[in-house]
């Protein structure tokens, strides 16, 4: 008998994360004023038209209105080109299954990715602030596929730090068996620009023993490397897979 394609099957969804759709604010503060606009510029280009054809004949009349046409035209374009994206943005979406995850993206087309396919996600939060005082929290994330492709995950997706959770709960357990063992056998294991071996840590080109590392922590979406000279090495968190095993991968790899 062969084995079934849970691909084909895929079973309800335990979660689904849809894109950001098309708020009340949009439509009161951009699409009607713009409607508004565009409408007013095209009717006041007919009645140039109109009045000079009157005194002065069609090729004058032309000559008025066009300019105001054409401009009607193009911002009528960008207008209906804004309300495309914004409709294809809020009709992708991500589903959670038992054996995976299944992505539409911004062109409508769906791929599946079963969680061994899956290598890892590496994510990142940035916090704005309005003079001192954190007004909002942007997260941004990664996948990484066995395959070596990353997808950007970040933009427009409801729910996304609940989504970024589920995937960490369900890859995790799968991926750090195998970086454990590497580790412990000597062999060297890379995070994205940084790799972890016994004998330290290795930032692009340059190499940290382990002696000379005095602590790992994150913040403001960095991993923050301080170095007993006082120096720091700073790496973007979203540039690392996997952030929480790489800091237990570190902890094995000190011993």
């Amino acid at each position: 008998m062969s084995k079934e394609n849970t691909h084909t099957k895929p079973g309800r969804p335990i979660a689904t994360f849809s894109g950001i759709p098309i708020d009340t604010l949009t439509w009161i503060f951009v699409f009607l004023p713009g409607a508004i606009g565009i409408a007013a510029i095209y009717l006041y280009g007919i009645y140039l038209a109109a009045d000079t054809y009157q005194q002065h004949g069609p090729a004058l009349a032309v000559a008025r209105s066009q300019s105001w046409i054409l401009l009607g035209t193009i911002l009528l374009f960008l207008l209906t080109a804004y309300f495309i994206y914004r409709l294809l943005s809020s009709l992708k979406r991500i589903q959670v299954y038992e054996w995976g995850l299944k992505l539409r993206n911004f062109f409508l087309l769906s791929k599946s990715y079963s969680w061994q396919e899956l290598a890892g996600i590496s994510s990142s939060a940035t916090r704005l602030t309005f003079f001192g005082n954190p007004v909002s929290t942007t997260p941004t994330a990664k996948l990484f596929t066995s395959a070596g492709r990353s997808i950007d995950i970040s933009r427009g997706y409801l729910g996304l730090p609940k989504l970024i959770k589920i995937i960490k709960t369900r890859v995790y357990p799968l991926i750090w068996p195998k970086i454990k063992s590497d580790i412990l056998a000597r062999n060297a294991v890379r995070f994205g620009r940084i790799t972890v071996s016994r004998e330290g840590m290795q930032i692009s080109n340059r190499t940290l023993i382990w002696e000379s590392i005095s602590r790992l922590h994150t913040e403001a979406g960095f991993l923050v490397i301080e170095l007993h000279d006082e120096s720091a090495r700073k790496v973007p968190a979203i540039d690392i897979p996997n952030l929480e095993l790489m800091l237990e991968a570190v902890e094995v790899g000190y011993q």
